[in-house]
């Protein structure tokens, strides 16, 4: 049957995504290397066997490295460039999904969560996962059509159906399960509803007094060094920091040169000899032109045509020449900030007493080329031949050169102004004191790095968090004196002072009248604010609240009018708002549940020593 034909042949790769869920179940018995066994008796494990250890169970780099490169074949399958950037945010990605599902599985497993083959078929018949509903054979008009996909179900032609029903067996229905089980407890009240519809709908018109931290006198606020220790003393734990390891480098970037403005200006000339010799400008503007206008809507070539324009319209360069050419005259190289044109005059004439120009160009775009790239790699290999032999600084001073610092942990690798590198961190981990890399690069810099020291594991001295507690201590300072000057306020209004007498007879402070919004968009005048929402919430006209936190302050408000709500535009919204507070507090129950998975799983990450 043609349906089941289909699905035979696209099988493969419809379900992949699903079957990388079902080989992790796998990852420690078939596709790790053998551990040392030195290693298994003193429970340790070479990094060079694993990208990480997950509760005890290796993942090995093939296995890694098989899920990066099935995600860089999708991108490069749509036809995106893949740049360093993307490839750590990949890489970021696999080995994340790769922890959660680790930890999902084991949690499954160790709840006894199994499912048997009536509930398989119960599913496949009742309840399609997402995999097999997208498939394009079991769809009408780019819609799921369930009885085409229960005419397949239903009418087998073989084992088709082995690798689904597995995958349904040991991994959808357990995690179909497992949520379930999660989200058990959760429920969303009328309350929450009706909160929900207020917070979007409803209006509320008010008066504000923002009391901002500006209003406090600051050059008063003073942090002392007790303080500061004792902030540290209590704060310790915060600043544990993994074990660290400083780097000094130097980079060249990857631009053009001189001899690539020489490059780019010959073969202009070449392009013009061949229009000389009677080639057509239009067929070599579609063979030559890098300009990305040089398409119409149709996705077909322009020829380099560019219409009709009035002088000023193009860039001066570019517009002097083509305005001081005669029809059919081609003229160039002309260089711009684009790079070198080759400009065709097709016709000119004069409009309202403006000169046109219809116009063709070519143009050339001045990139980095092989010989300056060249170059600049025998720079870098240059200097660092010279740091190795006779020492970094040695070779900073020979070279004419300055070097930069970076402190690597194993999160990060986004070097400034380098972006990423991550071979800059392996080196960092592999190397020893003093020890120079070999030219490193990725798609704009070369760089050579030498390790300049290691800091272990443990907390950050005093000095190197000093200015952090200063600034936290200082900043609690200030909100705690903007607090009282607001609740200073709130208590002369409580004895009958008006919000106008208020700012009348305080220097500072600014009210802001009848500005009307509804809760989930805030008030301009005191921003948006949890604690400004939750006290509207339940006030009437008439109410004062306040003080209320603020993301600068504190706020005073005045309630002047809350509208009606609409009974009937409720009642047709309710069940959706409902939905969508019911699905936002199941995703925050399993990103809880989650966290506490890896809060308390033992993760061991190796990726800084394989690449």
């Amino acid at each position: 049957m043609a349906v089941m034909t289909s699905m035979r042949t696209k099988m493969h790769i419809v379900l992949w995504g699903v079957l990388i869920l079902f080989l992790l179940s796998m990852t420690v018995g078939g596709l790790v290397g053998g551990a040392n066994i030195i290693d298994q008796l003193l429970g340790k494990t070479n990094p060079a066997e694993a990208i990480g250890v997950i509760n005890g169970e290796k993942i090995s780099p093939d296995f890694f490295n098989q899920l990066v490169n099935q995600q860089l074949d999708q991108y490069r399958q749509n036809g995106q460039i893949v740049s360093d950037q993307m490839l750590e945010n990949i890489r970021n990605q696999v080995w994340d999904n790769i922890i959660q599902e680790n930890l999902v599985a084991a949690a499954i497993k160790d709840m006894g969560i199994t499912a048997t083959d009536e509930e398989v078929i119960f599913h496949l018949q009742n309840n399609p996962p997402q995999f097999l509903t997208t498939m394009p054979a079991f769809q009408t008009n780019g819609q799921f059509d369930m009885q085409k996909y229960l005419d397949a179900v239903n009418n087998p032609e073989g084992n088709e159906w082995a690798p689904v029903e597995q995958i349904m067996k040991s991994n959808v229905i357990p995690n179909y399960k497992l949520q379930k089980m999660l989200y058990s407890s959760i429920s969303v009240t009328d309350s929450e509803v009706r909160d929900e519809y207020i917070r979007r709908n409803v209006e509320y018109t008010i008066d504000a007094i923002h009391v901002v931290e500006s209003n406090v006198d600051q050059a008063a606020i003073e942090v002392t060094d007790n303080e500061i220790k004792r902030a540290y003393s209590t704060r310790k734990d915060e600043f544990d920091q993994p074990e660290s390891r400083k780097l000094r480098f130097v980079y060249w970037k990857k631009e053009s040169s001189a001899r690539d403005t020489v490059s780019t200006y010959n073969d202009a000339l070449d392009i013009i000899g061949q229009i000389n010799s009677g080639a057509d400008f239009a067929d070599l503007a579609n063979l030559y032109s890098e300009d990305p206008g040089n398409t119409d809507a149709q996705n077909l070539p322009r020829g380099g045509d560019l219409g009709w324009f009035e002088r000023g319209q193009m860039v001066k360069p570019f517009s002097d020449a083509a305005f001081s050419a005669r029809k059919g005259d081609v003229v160039g190289p002309v260089l711009s900030q684009f790079g070198y044109h080759i400009i065709k005059i097709i016709d000119k004439k004069t409009v309202n007493g403006k000169a046109q120009v219809h116009g063709a160009h070519i143009l050339l775009k001045i990139t980095f080329g092989a010989e300056s790239r060249d170059a600049l790699r025998r720079d870098a290999t240059l200097f660092s031949y010279d740091a190795q032999d006779y020492g970094f600084d040695a070779a900073l001073d020979t070279h004419s050169v300055v070097a930069s610092e970076f402190a690597v942990i194993e999160e990060g690798i986004n070097i400034n102004p380098i972006g990423q590198l991550r071979n800059a961190a392996r080196f960092a981990f592999n190397s020893t004191i003093g020890e120079v890399s070999s030219p490193m690069e990725n798609d704009d810099y070369y760089a050579v790095f030498v390790l300049e020291s290691i800091t272990p594991k443990g907390p950050s001295p005093l000095k190197d968090v000093e200015n952090v507690l200063k600034q936290d201590i200082r900043k609690d300072k200030i909100a705690n004196a903007t607090l009282k000057l607001a609740s200073e306020l709130r208590y002369q209004i409580n004895k009958g002072t008006t919000f106008s007498d208020i700012v009348a007879q305080n220097k500072g402070y600014e009210l802001v009248t009848n500005e009307t919004n509804v809760l989930n968009r805030g008030f301009g005048s005191v921003g948006r604010s949890n604690f400004v929402t939750g006290a509207l919430l339940n006030a009437k006209a008439g109410n004062v609240l306040g003080p209320l936190k603020t993301a600068n302050g504190y706020a005073l408000i005045f309630v002047k009018n809350v509208s009606e709500i609409d009974p009937d535009e409720y009642e047709i919204r309710k069940d959706i708002l409902k939905n969508n507070l019911l699905t936002n507090k199941q995703n925050q129950v399993f990103e809880n549940w989650l966290k506490k998975l890896k809060d308390e799983a033992d993760i061991e990450d190796f990726r800084k020593y394989h690449y």
